[in-house]
């Protein structure tokens, strides 16, 4: 049996570098733009959630169920192809921003009901206390429902911001030249395919592995603050 060895060879790697760390820099301002329109629709959605309005709370849970099954490629496809149709050219946005759009409302769809789920998670005893010092309801959100849900909801928050930074990598498909849209041109163009797609490995590590270390760090704080561990 005739067997090839392959040799390694970085050179082209090290030749395209900066075009992988533009590719890079575009994945990380595709994750910062989404995660934050992501979150200040996940507050409205979240407080919509938490209403007293039945009417709100069906409208958001719609959009909740809506985001957070439909498939993020899927939806990224749609926004591309038939968003313009939709709107008859009246809202024409680049890949770049597309891609912005579809990641923000699939993470906001999932930040929303873990910005629910924090809320919920406070004691009521201590909302119950701050009635009884006369705390207007400002002051009660200011001072024990906001830190606390925002405290409580933030390793998961980061959870799903490396969720998002992973999920990047589909708006290829509309021809954002992010990191790996990147990385496929240039593995077609050199034949080099174990070589970038060994430092592709690398990169996304680098984005991924500080944001999953801080919300090791968190949880743990969040175990000691909140449940005496």
């Amino acid at each position: 049996m005739i067997t090839m060895e392959y040799t390694w060879q970085f050179e082209p790697v090290w030749q395209s570098l900066d075009l992988l760390i533009g590719g890079l820099a575009v994945t990380a301002q595709l994750t910062l733009y989404s995660v934050l329109f992501g979150i200040l629709v996940a507050i409205l959605v979240a407080g919509a959630r938490t209403s007293r309005s039945r009417i709100l709370r069906g409208v958001s849970r719609v959009y909740i169920e809506l985001f957070r099954g439909l498939p993020l490629l899927v939806l990224l496809v749609w926004l591309y192809y038939c968003l313009p149709l939709v709107t008859e050219s009246a809202l024409h946005l680049s890949p770049f921003w597309i891609g912005v759009l579809g990641l923000a409302l699939n993470f906001s769809a999932l930040e929303a009901e873990i910005l629910r789920s924090g809320y919920e998670a406070i004691p009521r005893g201590e909302i119950d206390v701050a009635r009884t010092f006369n705390f207007s309801p400002l002051q009660t959100a200011r001072y024990i429902i906001i830190p606390q849900a925002l405290w409580r909801s933030l390793p998961p928050t980061l959870g799903q911001v490396i969720n998002t930074v992973k999920f990047s990598a589909l708006v290829s498909f509309i021809s954002v030249p992010e990191l790996f849209y990147v990385n496929q041109a240039l593995v077609q163009d050199t034949f080099r395919p174990l070589e970038f797609y060994s430092v592709l490995a690398v990169l996304y590590l680098l984005l991924i592995i500080p944001a999953s270390v801080c919300v090791q760090i968190l949880e743990a704080q969040l175990n000691r603050r909140f449940r005496g561990g």
